[in-house]
């Protein structure tokens, strides 16, 4: 097995080793490079292909969450840790809207997290125990909504978000894999890409839609565009509304609220 490219982003040097030295003890990782703010971060991307990478929030010349956003435009794929000493909650939403896959405390215990993103980076989004979501679970708890996307990051995002805020969450990769879960089983709201392989955002809703069971279910539209024909064709089949990408965690949870009333 090969070993896993890391990149560690952080402007304090003593941080970056203790970093290095528990994920060398962890596991067969290999530290392709170091940076000292985001600037430099992203400039790495020009010659380094990580596989994983740890970034500090606060940093000077740009900060962890402007530069996660940049270097996932470069490439969609890598995986990103944020690191803070702060358990700021505007901070981990910002974190993960940007795209990032956890968000672990410095000054946590946070060894067998490493571990689990070590073997598998992609299995969850990753969080410091100390890090505990509010939850508004008298009146989300209850809800269950299903996100089909084909954009992994998407789902991650918002997924953390609906979990966040007290909701059961299903995820779908496309349109064609959401409709296996419309099988009886109870599904509160949809929430669906316009744009999918196999089958689009409006194909999928126009299907469910004739689902007896599923009639009168809530479906959002996420999309980057929005034309006067696709308008009329969502109103035709009975779609609830439009989310434009990108979104803002607190208005989309906004939306979400909104059409479940």
């Amino acid at each position: 097995m090969s070993k896993i490219k890391v990149i560690l982003v952080d402007d304090k040097l003593v941080y970056r080793n203790a970093i290095k030295t528990l994920l060398q003890k962890l596991g067969d990782v290999d530290i392709i490079a170091e940076a000292s703010n985001g600037k430099e971060f992203l400039n790495l991307l020009d010659t380094c292909d990580p596989d994983l990478v740890f970034i500090d929030i606060e940093m000077p010349e740009m900060n962890g969450i402007e530069a996660t956003k940049e270097a996932l435009k470069i490439n969609p794929a890598l995986v990103i840790i944020g690191l803070s000493m702060y358990d700021n909650k505007k901070y981990v939403n910002d974190l993960i809207e940007a795209g990032a896959r956890g968000y672990l405390l410095k000054l946590s215990d946070n060894a067998s997290i490493f571990s689990q993103i070590l073997k598998n980076p992609r299995a969850e989004v990753f969080f410091s125990k100390e890090i505990s979501p509010e939850k508004d679970t008298a009146e989300n708890s209850k809800k269950t909504v299903l996100i089909a996307d084909d954009f992994e990051n998407t789902r991650f995002v918002i997924e953390f978000t609906l979990k966040q805020a007290g909701y059961d969450v299903i995820k779908a990769c496309d349109g064609q894999d959401a409709l296996k879960y419309f099988d009886g089983r109870k599904i509160d709201l949809l929430v669906t890409d316009l744009n999918m392989p196999r089958k689009n955002g409006l194909e999928l809703a126009e299907t469910v839609k004739k689902i007896p069971q599923y009639r009168g279910i809530p479906i959002l539209l996420l999309t980057t565009e929005i034309n006067e024909e696709k308008k009329q064709k969502s109103k035709q089949i009975g779609i609830t509304g439009w989310i434009q990408k990108p979104f803002v965690i607190d208005k989309f949870l906004m939306f979400i609220k909104k059409a479940l009333q």
